[in-house]
């Protein structure tokens, strides 16, 4: 009888941890696709800050995001932090030509695709909402709360940027 319950015991604790571990641990192995069709891992962005701007050229504001997240990436040019802007549009909705510089020059950020929404539907509880920005520490967990909704008019540059810093001097701490 002990024994079981120690079995039972481990199973529920593996299981806990999975859950409570959340979306980010289990999306290590997923891949985004650049438009040269290389393979990027959420797991080789580990060791840096990353912020995942998830969107789709049809957005209206798609110039406006790409504007303020080339400005975010200036800010902490030479410092560990990658700025990704993931398409969710379908594969055969937009070319790869197209996808290069989906919204305007990319600077340094990195165009990637998400065809099939594979990613952003295992990182955001829910996935309706288009752009969607998630921040990964540098483990590779999911930092804070998906930030859903561009408004430019907002301090959206600043409000990312203090985060970005919070997670830098995290960092140095330890």
């Amino acid at each position: 009888m002990t024994r079981r319950l120690s079995t039972l015991g481990t199973v529920f604790f593996s299981i806990l941890t999975v859950a409570l571990a959340g979306p980010a641990l289990l999306a290590q192995d997923d891949a985004f696709t650049t438009p040269a069709g290389q393979q990027v891992t959420l797991s080789s962005m580990r060791g840096k800050v990353v912020i995942l701007f998830f969107s789709g050229i049809q957005d209206p504001q798609c110039r406006e995001e790409f504007k303020a997240l080339n400005s975010l990436a200036e800010r902490f040019t030479g410092k560990p932090v990658s700025f990704y802007w993931i398409s969710v549009n379908p594969q055969g909705a937009v070319t790869n030509d197209r996808l290069s510089a989906p919204c305007g020059p990319v600077g340094s950020v990195v165009v990637v695709r998400d065809s099939g929404q594979v990613v952003f539907k295992r990182l955001i509880k829910n996935p309706s909402q288009i752009p969607t920005v998630v921040i990964l520490d540098q483990k590779g967990q999911v930092y804070g709360d998906p930030i859903g909704g561009f408004n430019p008019d907002s301090d959206f540059v600043n409000t990312l940027a203090g985060m970005i810093d919070s997670l830098l001097a995290q960092q140095k701490s330890s």
